[in-house]
């Protein structure tokens, strides 16, 4: 039986799964991530997954790597082009290169949210449809884009970056350097931030249980998250003007429970239609992503 390794390199965690040539993947493996420690205490908790999962495959046939990472990255040279200050020190690491040199497969390196966007694709909400845009409300806000089942990189591995796009001039400071970007707005950090100025106690979950029950404080900062996030939603859909969006990251967790109200802002503030669904694969589609690009990019 052959089997690919996945791996999907976050803020806060590291997880990687064997993965087979139809998609399918067995129970992940997940350590915290030393995001503050530098690049190597990094590399050294993804390699422990790694021979892990070496482990675990009991005698299987390894055909490759495929890495998801947080970071612009440079898919010719497998390297981090930039991080935040959320990884000090991971711009311009080396991962292809050090992988490599740690084991005898190819190892092929995406960003983490244009690799949920191959796995979408691949087995996801996206399958068969012919371009969407990905946005993954998570810590911060990211973006992929696909057309005709590929993702899109741009130059230096920053296409789809919508979370940074400046929403508000006098906003908050945000992560990448930049003032009043939708990410200080809308993203699962935001949204926590939103739960505690109604009561020190919420977290984002509780506010959006409290929306639910129709407790009105709730509701109200509720409303105004809605409203940022479809100005941002219909900013997307006029700039790229894709089939569908797809929700992902955690906020997209209670998309049931706000999506009616979300549709109905999109309805009132666009005149075009936006077709929203919610991402299908959860926290399988960086590591089964990742595997469709090293598929993809080892076929060459």
């Amino acid at each position: 039986m052959k089997r690919w390794i996945g791996i999907d390199i976050g803020g806060t965690g590291i997880k990687g799964a064997l993965v087979d040539t139809d998609g399918n993947m067995t129970e992940p493996i997940e350590v915290r991530t030393p995001a503050l420690e530098g690049s190597e205490r990094i590399l050294e908790a993804a390699t422990n997954v790694i021979r892990a999962l070496e482990q675990q495959a009991e005698g299987a046939e390894i055909i490759g790597i495929g890495i998801g990472t947080a970071g612009r990255v440079d898919r010719t040279t497998g390297s981090i082009i930039y991080a935040t200050d959320n990884m000090p020190g991971w711009t311009g690491t080396e991962i292809k290169k050090e992988m490599e040199s740690r084991f005898p497969y190819r190892v092929s390196v995406e960003n983490d949210v244009n690799a949920a966007a191959w796995g979408e694709a691949w087995l996801g909400s996206g399958k068969g449809v012919h371009s969407f845009m990905l946005v993954a409300l998570g810590t911060g806000i990211g973006g992929a884009f696909v057309y005709e089942g590929k993702v899109l990189p741009g130059l230096r591995g920053g296409f789809a970056e919508i979370g940074h796009l400046i929403v508000d001039k006098d906003g908050a400071a945000c992560t990448c350097g930049q003032q009043g970007c939708w990410e200080t707005k809308c993203s699962g950090t935001a949204l926590s931030r939103i739960a505690k100025s109604v009561n020190p106690e919420w977290s984002s979950r509780y506010l959006v249980q409290a929306y639910e029950e129709g407790n009105q404080e709730a509701t109200a900062a509720m409303d105004v998250y809605l409203s940022d996030l479809a100005r941002g939603l219909i900013s997307v859909q006029q700039a790229f003007d894709p089939e569908a969006i797809i929700l992902g990251g955690g906020v997209s967790d209670g998309y049931l429970s706000w999506s009616k109200e979300l549709n109905d802002k999109l309805q009132e503030m666009c005149v075009l239609p936006v077709r929203l669904a919610k991402a299908e694969l959860g926290n399988r589609a960086g590591i089964i992503g990742a595997v469709k690009w090293a598929m993809t990019d080892q076929a060459n």
